[in-house]
Parts: C-alpha cells; structure tokens; sequence
C-alpha cells in the first residue's frame, strides 16, 4: 500500500503541488494522453489501489453487497465502508462520472465479469471436476 512521508510537506507548499497536480490533469485532452499519465506517473500498487477504489464505488452505486464487493475485488470491509462513507458524505465528483459510466454504459464489460463471478460464487467447486 503507498505511504505518506512521516515528515509531511509544509501546508503551504501542498496547496501549491496539489493545484499544480489538479491542473495537470486539466491538461490532459485524450484517453491516449490519460492512459499514458496514469501508467508513467503512477506505480503498479497506485494504479491498483486507485482502480478498486473506482470499481468499489460503482459496485456500491449498483447496490452490491459488501460481501460481494469483498469476494469479486478482494478488498477489506474496512477500505469500503471508507469509499461508501465519502460517497454517502457528499462524493459529488465521482458521483457525477459513476452517473456518466452507467448512462454512457463505459464499464459495461466490468459489469459482465463483476456478473459471472457472482454465478461462479454459488457453484460448489466439486462442479468443476
């Protein structure tokens, strides 16, 4: 999991790094532009850490159980009853693009394999062999 620094930055200073990261964003104009900052600039444990975290609140949007959530993402009942608090505390932001993701059907190929886990769940694996 990533870690903060013990030593943190001056507050000042944060505002400062964190507008200039925001805008950062902002500049990015393309899903190829995206794609390429996230993989460059994120490590392997951000990009994961930051994937379930969207993946936990469209599963919580969708009305998934938490034991659902627990067994398709492999994730702590602790890390989503964090996402579903922000969410149920205001969580406009990701709200707004959870509403895009449904309506423009965008995770639609997320919501086949969130589906054919939970059949899976329920088949005793015996049924395998």
């Amino acid at each position: 999991m990533p870690q903060i620094s013990k030593n943190p930055v001056h507050k000042d200073v944060f505002y400062e790094i964190r507008d200039d990261f925001l805008w950062t964003l902002g500049q990015l104009r393309s899903e190829e532009e995206v794609k390429s900052f996230f993989y460059d600039f994120f490590t392997k444990t951000e990009r994961v850490m930051l994937a379930k975290r969207l993946a936990i609140a469209m599963m919580i949007h969708k009305g998934f159980t938490y034991d659902d959530i627990k067994f398709i993402l492999h994730v702590s009942t602790s890390t989503i009853t964090s996402v579903s608090h922000w969410l149920d505390r205001g969580g406009v932001g990701v709200k707004h693009i959870l509403d895009k993701l449904v309506k423009e059907e965008h995770a639609e190929a997320f919501w086949r394999k969130v589906n054919s886990f939970i059949e899976h769940k329920f088949i005793k694996p015996s049924m395998y062999s």
